[in-house]
């Protein structure tokens, strides 16, 4: 509080302040002339200097130096030269102009400091508001960019989801209408034994493609998905993968396990299936476990372990060519929720947390 007083003060007050303290210095040098006084007529002559300036400062000392002398000369009590206290005085006064310049040098190496730290400081508030409006619009755009992606996802699945009953019904229906054609045709001429072995063969052909056309239809939109629900759709796909790669698996689904948001269930199935090629192509795995189920917190969680030899997952994260794990935390983003992967030589972890 007095510091803020005296730095807010002008100089006829400094200055009043700097005649009290060197009247009452001087008084109390007079009083007690048997004692050494001298360190105190530092004080009004710092307190001018600091607050004021050197060219005060000066004027402090000179004053100071004068009166030490007058006290010494009054209070001479036996024969001394006057010369000396002359001396010693013009030597006091040489003393008050030293201490006087170096602190009114180390004033001004302060408010050089203090000018630096207040412009350093405002650089920094700009910088800082800067980074905040550029991580507020970084913020944005990820925002809309999200909510772009979802948007794209959800067309996405529309699209699959009518070009997969168009390829089931459509194509797989004509499929089949070709293959009892074909086989009609392989029983009216029975007779000629080259016609039935070349309606079989074509047959065979037809099925393989009825075959290929359900794949690819369950591929865009798993029937199952829509019809049984996530669970359901989670284990066929699991069952299917086990058949094609040889890897064993263990499922389980919590008998509470419910979907509030039905929406869901693709965005949880599609992360499962790329999860699935993966491992199926880097992971050599030969067992792996999935559970899902529902948490306290209202959050669905699904866990897939593999037994496999790992990767290091910074490195095929930051790789432009690993779109399938980018793909999948993108995923997971989309429905607010975080997907972590944990990787060693023991094998992979994969942790997806969504709100239900």
């Amino acid at each position: 509080m007095v510091r803020d007083f005296l730095n807010r003060a002008n100089k006829p007050v400094i200055l009043a302040i700097g005649i009290v303290l060197i009247s009452l210095v001087v008084l109390t040098d007079y009083i007690t002339y048997n004692l050494s006084f001298s360190i105190f007529y530092l004080i009004p002559i710092v307190f001018v200097t600091w607050y004021t300036g050197s060219k005060y400062g000066l004027i402090f000392s000179f004053g100071s130096a004068v009166l030490w002398y007058l006290v010494d000369y009054s209070n001479i009590t036996y024969s001394v030269d006057g010369a000396i206290l002359f001396w010693n005085a013009i030597v006091r006064f040489g003393f008050f102009t030293i201490i006087t310049l170096l602190l009114a040098k180390l004033k001004l190496l302060q408010i050089n400091l203090e000018t630096k730290v207040r412009d350093r400081t405002a650089d920094l508030e700009n910088e800082i508001s800067d980074h905040k409006i550029a991580k507020a619009e970084l913020t944005r755009i990820s925002t809309q960019l999200r909510e772009l992606n979802k948007k794209i996802e959800t067309i996405k699945e529309d699209q699959n989801t009518r070009i997969a009953r168009e390829v089931h019904d459509e194509l797989g229906q004509a499929l089949t209408a070709i293959n009892l054609e074909v086989l009609w045709i392989g029983k009216k001429y029975s007779s000629n034994i080259d016609i039935v072995n070349r309606m079989l063969m074509l047959s065979e052909i037809v099925s393989n493609t009825i075959g290929t056309v359900r794949k690819i239809s369950s591929d865009l939109r798993p029937r199952l998905l829509d019809q049984l629900g996530l669970v359901s759709a989670m284990e066929s796909q699991l069952k299917d993968f086990s058949i094609r790669s040889g890897v064993k698996f263990k499922f389980n689904a919590s008998d509470n396990f419910y979907l509030n948001n039905n929406n869901n269930s693709i965005t949880i199935f599609r992360i499962l299936q790329e999860a699935l090629t993966n491992i199926s192509r880097h992971s050599n795995a030969r067992n792996i476990d999935i559970s899902i189920c529902n948490t306290a917190n209202n959050n669905i969680e699904m866990h897939i372990k593999d037994d496999g030899k790992g990767f290091n997952v910074n490195r095929v994260l930051k790789n432009s060519n690993s779109l399938g794990l980018i793909g999948m935390k993108e995923r997971a983003a989309i429905l607010n929720g975080n997907l972590e992967i944990n990787s060693s030589s023991l094998g992979t972890e994969i942790l997806l947390k969504i709100p239900n």
